[in-house]
């Protein structure tokens, strides 16, 4: 089934290859982060919201795994979890491209975002761009961006569609296309072992009304629109 849980997705992909980076196989639990987040499966998420809680700890995958469905936070989870899950000692966002590049030279992927336009849905292999005004937006959606490329133009995107997508769930998409490098966020690791917070609750609205709150946001700016563009994960 479909489930807008892209957030937690691109999130967790940077995060955990952060970890690998420095030599730490970890696999997080999307699940945990995306229902303790605020997350629904029909609304999606924001990417500062799904950040946020990331600084307040996230479980092991094999403590809270993934089926695509809402959940209560914390349903279903292990106990004691905190002892063996991670955290996020901070996040920030960049907007720069040249920073952008720097610090994937330097520190590793950030989580990125993007309009999806009706022709990446189909996306094969090569540089994507939109095809202009009869390629409407379908959505908003948050993936892993792993490097770029001067020569192509490009950025090389990882994207949570399975690997039966584009390249093997990977896409290079045009420099500047689908709003793509508008706004980019880096995750500093190793926060102290997290503790047990409050819940939130989730907000239960739909795929047409987050489509509606996105205008406001759209008009003043990115933050806090909402991404849902996950399939069948």
């Amino acid at each position: 089934m479909d489930c807008g849980s892209c957030c937690a997705f691109g999130s967790v992909g940077v995060w955990e290859a952060l970890l690998r980076i420095r030599g730490e196989d970890v696999d997080l639990s999307e699940r945990d982060l995306f229902s303790c987040s605020g997350g629904t499966c029909s609304n999606g998420n924001t990417v500062e919201k799904t950040l946020d809680r990331a600084m307040v700890g996230v479980c092991l995958e094999e403590c809270c795994p993934y089926d695509a469905r809402d959940h209560p936070c914390g349903s279903g989870r292990c106990d004691e979890w905190w002892r063996t899950g991670k955290r996020l000692a901070s996040w920030g966002s960049v907007t720069d491209v040249a920073d952008m590049k720097f610090l994937l030279d330097e520190d590793g992927p950030l989580v990125g975002v993007m309009a999806v336009h009706q022709s990446f849905m189909n996306y094969v292999d090569g540089v994507y761009h939109s095809l202009g005004f009869f390629d409407p937006i379908v959505g908003y959606h948050c993936i892993s961006v792993v490097g770029y490329d001067d020569e192509m133009g490009a950025w090389l995107i990882r994207n949570s569609w399975n690997t039966t997508w584009g390249m093997a769930g990977y896409c290079w998409i045009r420099y500047g296309d689908s709003e793509i490098d508008e706004i980019m966020y880096n995750l500093i690791l190793d926060g102290p072992i997290p503790e047990p917070e409050p819940e939130p609750s989730p907000c239960p609205v739909g795929n047409l009304a987050a489509r509606l709150l996105n205008v406001v946001p759209w008009m003043l700016g990115r933050r806090g629109r909402f991404f849902y563009m996950n399939r069948g994960v």
